[in-house]
């Protein structure tokens, strides 16, 4: 028992650690580290089935995304990229992640610094180490940011020392500033409110972390060629739309018309990219056109995938969840801010490692209130 018990944690690190890089060697990690927990204890695997009520919205997505196959071509890999929506209820463990995670962060951290620096003393110029050009070949900065946020909630819960905690979550905040995530940075900053709302003061050394933060922001927009400020707020227009609202304006407007012409059941995970890069050349939408972009909403997104069928099955999981299990509003908040306002400027759930991050977020709020709950029956 104890070596399976061993094997779990190894392979749920190993998923923790292979995210931001390689998804399907995420995924294989995910799916042995669920196997090795339920060959272990096979009965309590099923009685924890009964016990599920509080991932009925993860599973909600899974039922949305299984139901639309039944009228819409689908592909493997849009099931297979929900996967860790089933598999975390069983393969979570709090202590793991608040080890592996912030190793996780760290690994992250020196593989970009790293990379960057090569291609700095190779004679690239100095953006190499700011924004997208930090960034060469992983995923975009809204999701290796809000990896790195994880690393520092995980730091923080775990056992470390205060000079490590503060040393590491220094690192993470300067990180996120050189990422130059304006989006990013208003999630973290709406979820920052919602702490102070229910606490009732400021985390400890938040000043020292928003200099450090807007420190790394200042030289992203001193250096990095495009992302001054000045460049996100543009006349909505669509054949100049390259900043990033107007952008984010223009996609929405095509979608919008979209979920018009097919209300009910959408577009479908495969036709949708090519309705959308339709519409963008009726709208003369050149930005959109060149790069084949997707909403940037995920509540659009899925609305112009599954349609009002489909949002429905969700919504309904999302009810029945909410009627049947306990609840810890401090973090649960947490989780529905930073994700709802992410969500509407970005289709996170469109890739691996963001249903990854969600459904990691979701199991760990779900661990948190189980654990309060206890807690209080005691």
């Amino acid at each position: 028992m104890e070596s399976q018990r061993i094997i779990h944690r190894f392979f749920l690190s190993l998923w923790l650690i292979l995210l931001p890089f390689w998804d399907l060697g995420a995924g294989l990690a995910l799916v042995l580290a669920f196997l090795a927990v339920v060959w272990r204890d096979r009965t309590a695997a099923k009685v924890k089935w009964l016990q599920s009520a509080s991932f009925w919205p993860l599973w909600g997505i899974v039922a949305m995304v299984g139901i639309a196959g039944l009228w819409h071509e689908s592909e493997l890999e849009t099931h297979l990229r929900v996967l860790p929506c089933m598999l975390l209820f069983w393969a979570f463990d709090r202590e793991t992640i608040q080890k592996a995670l912030p190793l996780g962060g760290l690994i992250l951290m020196l593989y970009l610094l790293g990379s960057g620096a090569v291609r700095f003393f190779e004679g690239a110029d100095f953006s190499t180490l700011l924004y997208r050009g930090l960034l060469e070949g992983l995923h975009q900065h809204v999701y290796i940011g809000s990896y790195l946020l994880f690393a520092v909630v995980a730091v923080w819960t775990g056992r470390l020392g205060w000079r490590i905690k503060g040393l590491y979550t220094a690192l993470v905040l300067f990180f996120l500033g050189l990422l130059g995530a304006k989006m990013l940075i208003l999630s973290t900053f709406l979820s920052v409110l919602w702490f102070v709302h229910h606490r009732g003061r400021l985390p400890a050394k938040a000043g020292w972390a928003g200099l450090l933060l807007v420190l790394g922001f200042v030289l992203t927009q001193a250096f990095s060629e495009g992302r001054a400020l000045g460049h996100v707020l543009k006349p909505v227009d669509p054949y100049w739309a390259t900043g990033s609202v107007d952008t984010r304006v223009v996609q929405a407007q095509a979608a919008w018309t979209l979920i018009q012409e097919r209300p009910w059941t959408g577009w479908g995970t495969v036709e949708k990219q090519a309705a959308l890069d339709s519409r963008y050349t009726e709208m003369n939408y050149r930005f959109g056109m060149k790069r084949h972009l997707n909403v940037h909403n995920q509540f659009l997104e899925w609305a112009l995938s599954y349609g009002l069928v489909g949002i429905g099955v969700l919504l309904l999981s999302w009810i029945v969840a909410f009627r049947l299990a306990p609840w810890e509003p401090f973090s649960l908040g947490l989780v529905l801010i930073y994700f709802g306002s992410l969500w509407l400027t970005e289709s996170m759930m469109e890739r691996s490692l963001g249903v990854s991050l969600f459904a990691l977020a979701w199991a760990w709020m779900v661990d948190q209130s189980k654990s309060q709950s206890s807690e209080l029956d005691v």
